[in-house]
């Protein structure tokens, strides 16, 4: 059935043709309930009303435009988007995807700082390609750059000063030549960790110490997917640069860059140059422009926050033998499993992902990671998350009775 398609992913078999709000419908008619917000994107959910009617509208008007001409809705995004963002940051630029907004950030901290080297954390990711790629854990590149850090939550912690010390070590043998350090609040990708809030505010310190830069990786955390407008809000630190994406689009490929004008003063014109064909365009600046508005007038922060309660209470409550633990980070959730019974880890997690999508949910997983995750929208409402609740459970009592059924009590 794919033959004709490229495999650089794993598919699944369903086809799916339409969305709506917290569903996804397939060929047959069946529906969905998209617990990985199509791929971290969707925060307002599907194909939201407003953010239709303002693809319509604008492409009505004009999609695209040459590189050397600004249209009035970039600029009034643009504003919004500072407005937007309580820190007070004064420069944007928008790009097409994540991965792209934080290489751009990246290659900006570099010619800012004239200097080669990055940090970065164990278990981010921060890009499908260039710099931000080799500093993901996807690749064995940098590896003495990816710092191991402590986990928010777990015993780590205790041993704070043995993290920073072997940071530190890195830190001062390459001081005069870090460029930046690039943070992702929330490792989602890498496994749904945060980094211990005692470990980041003194690594960002001493970036400001030795005139490095700190980059923030919003791309996933960003627009309420913590909790909070932003990711970084975790912490105790001023980023001096944001990279933005995925949920600035609600689905639709669009990214930013934001910083501030005295940064931007130390280039050259010649350094700041950058052309890619779709940056600036003012289809992909009017969305993100409406998704902002509709972030704000549905009040989406404030009605979130029972639902980030009541899902990960619930979660806490689940008590199959095969699961270690079950974490939320806002609207962030992970269930971390063993093996059990006759089911490796990597067979009982493709299980039950397969189980849940039979009963019409679709999620996220890492075998690698020994976990299945959630990310749905943030604007899921009651019966959607009793739906998921009634699932999760049915499939997970399910697995237990078919190993009992295996290997019966004697």
């Amino acid at each position: 059935m794919f033959d004709k398609i490229l495999r650089t992913n794993t598919f699944e078999f369903e086809l799916i043709e339409r969305a709506s709000g917290s569903w996804i419908y397939d060929v047959n008619g069946k529906k969905y309930l998209d617990c990985e917000s199509g791929m971290w994107c969707t925060n307002l959910g599907h194909n939201h009303p407003t953010i239709v009617e303002t693809i319509k509208e604008q492409s009505s008007k004009i999609i695209h435009r040459n590189k050397g001409f600004l249209c009035p809705i970039t600029i009034e995004a643009a504003e919004k988007l500072l407005d937007f963002i309580t820190d007070k940051f004064d420069k944007v630029t928008f790009l097409n995807s994540g991965s792209e907004a934080v290489e751009f950030a990246i290659n900006f901290a570099k010619k800012i700082t004239k200097r080669k080297n990055v940090l970065s954390l164990e278990n981010s990711y921060l890009g499908a390609f260039g710099i931000a790629r080799d500093l993901s854990f996807t690749s064995s590149e940098n590896e003495e750059f990816k710092l191991e850090f402590p986990v928010c939550g777990r015993n780590e912690c205790e041993n704070l000063d043995r993290f920073l010390q072997k940071a530190y070590k890195v830190i001062d043998k390459h001081a005069d030549d870090i460029a930046c350090f690039v943070l992702e609040p929330i490792m989602v990708g890498g496994g749904v960790l945060r980094p211990c809030s005692k470990f980041i505010q003194p690594i960002c310190d001493k970036m400001k110490e030795i005139g490095a830069l700190v980059i923030i990786d919003e791309v996933t955390t960003g627009f309420g997917r913590t909790g909070k407008k932003f990711g970084y809000e975790l912490f105790k630190i001023t980023p001096d640069i944001l990279a933005l994406g995925k949920a600035l689009g609600n689905g639709y490929p669009v990214s930013a860059v934001v910083t501030k004008s005295d940064l931007e003063a130390k280039l050259t014109s010649s350094e700041l140059y950058y052309a890619q064909s779709h940056q600036l365009d003012p289809l992909g600046t009017s969305i993100a422009m409406k998704v902002i508005e509709v972030f704000e007038s549905e009040d989406i922060l404030e009605k979130l926050k029972p639902k980030i309660v009541e899902l990960f209470s619930f979660l806490k409550t689940l008590s199959h033998p095969s699961i270690i633990d079950a974490r939320s980070f806002g609207f962030i959730f992970a269930i971390e499993f063993k093996e059990y019974g006759n089911n490796k880890t990597k067979e009982l997690i493709l299980r039950i992902k397969d189980s849940l999508l039979l009963e019409g949910v679709m999620i996220g997983f890492s075998t690698a990671k020994n976990l299945i995750r959630f990310l749905p929208p943030l604007t899921i409402s009651d019966e959607e998350i009793k739906f998921l609740k009634q699932k999760i459970t049915k499939v997970l009592e399910e697995i237990k009775s078919s190993e009992l059924d295996t290997n019966p009590i004697p």
